[in-house]
């Protein structure tokens, strides 16, 4: 049996409708995160705030606070994603760093298990950032192994700095153009897809999670609707976050075969975020992939020259990505692992 002690911390649900509540579970969050990760680029309060509130139609997702004499020193957020992956519970744990090794994490860690009992989810998993030299003997993955969590995947986090040069953009792009101008053209759009490219979009995203490696678990497709992208568009215009998109349209069907997305975050002025990009399986050997990254870096630089570093992860056996990102100057900057726990149908893990 895996377990700890933690006297004295009280976990209950926190209300993140509550202005006070969210204020000061965004203070410990953003604390944790920070801490000892100075490239750290986490949103500010308002964005996140709508994001917690948002109300997802593939997940529903549920925040807990650990309190000691009142004061929220550590936050758990879980997800139980509904439309697929049912058997799965997402969740992170926060504390603040200054209230770390007194039983909160362990606490946090105690409802984590006991919600995904309540809810019939036998797959925990959980992510944890740590220096691109950790062996293991970092807290974080002691702690994961404290509890029963195993490592899954490593993802390699990469930042690149701002503006590319022009020619390094140029020779990528000018090499990967013959393999595929005449069958496909590309499209850049801002602020979301326009009607006729949003299926497909939808459909080849839906496959990231089953084409991507991830390590020792297994994912089903994602079930991503038109509806649902539309929502987290509009979610995306209240946040005051900027997406670019790329996608590849095969000329002779009209189908989006590849994307791209890069998300600027309104509370992080310099930053911007890599999302998803793949291509679909079937079109793929074209250097769709290199093409979709460079135009819409092109567009990136051209509408945003106050942004300085873009930040993404590519698991370190996705060789075919990573040699991309190298490719455009992406430089090493921690590890991100996914640690996976599966509870054992009887209760006695």
């Amino acid at each position: 049996m895996v377990g700890s002690v933690h006297v004295g911390v009280d976990v209950s649900r926190l209300d993140v409708h509550d202005d006070a509540e969210g204020a000061a579970a965004y203070a410990v969050v953003r604390a944790s995160q920070d801490h000892r990760r100075p490239w750290n680029d986490r949103d500010g309060f308002e964005p996140t705030l709508r994001d917690w509130r948002f109300d997802d139609p593939a997940q529903r997702a549920e925040m807990w606070a650990a309190r000691d004499g009142g004061d929220v020193v550590g936050i758990a957020q879980l997800w139980f994603p509904l439309l697929d992956n049912v058997d799965k519970l997402w969740f992170d744990i926060d504390v603040a760093p200054d209230r770390r090794g007194r039983g909160v994490g362990a606490a946090l860690v105690d409802l984590v298990v006991r919600r995904a009992r309540e809810e019939g989810r036998r797959e925990l998993l959980g992510e944890a950032f740590v220096p691109p030299d950790a062996t293991g003997g970092h807290p974080h993955e002691r702690f994961a192994t404290r509890w029963g969590f195993t490592p899954a995947s490593t993802d390699k986090v990469r930042h690149l700095t701002l503006p590319v040069p022009t020619a390094r953009l140029d020779a990528l792009a000018g090499a990967a153009r013959p393999r595929w101008a005449e069958a496909y053209r590309l499209e850049t759009h801002v602020g979301g897809l326009p009607e006729p490219l949003v299926a497909g979009y939808c459909r080849v995203s839906n496959q990231l999670g089953v084409d991507a490696p991830t390590g020792d678990v297994e994912f089903e497709a994602e079930s991503m609707t038109p509806e649902h992208y539309r929502a987290y568009l509009d979610l995306e215009r209240l946040q005051g976050r900027v997406r670019l998109t790329t996608v590849a349209v095969e000329e002779a069907t009209g189908a989006v075969v590849a994307y791209t997305d890069l998300v600027l975050p309104s509370g992080a002025p310099t930053q911007v975020w890599q999302w998803g990009t793949l291509v679909d399986r079937e079109h793929r050997g074209h250097r769709l992939g290199t093409a979709v990254k460079v135009e819409n870096l092109r567009r990136l630089q051209q509408d945003h020259p106050e942004r300085t570093v873009v930040g993404t992860g590519n698991d370190e056996t996705n060789a075919w990505m990573v040699s991309i990102n190298e490719a455009l100057g992406f430089e090493l900057v921690e590890l991100c692992r996914m640690y996976h726990r599966v509870l054992a149908t009887d209760g006695r893990d």
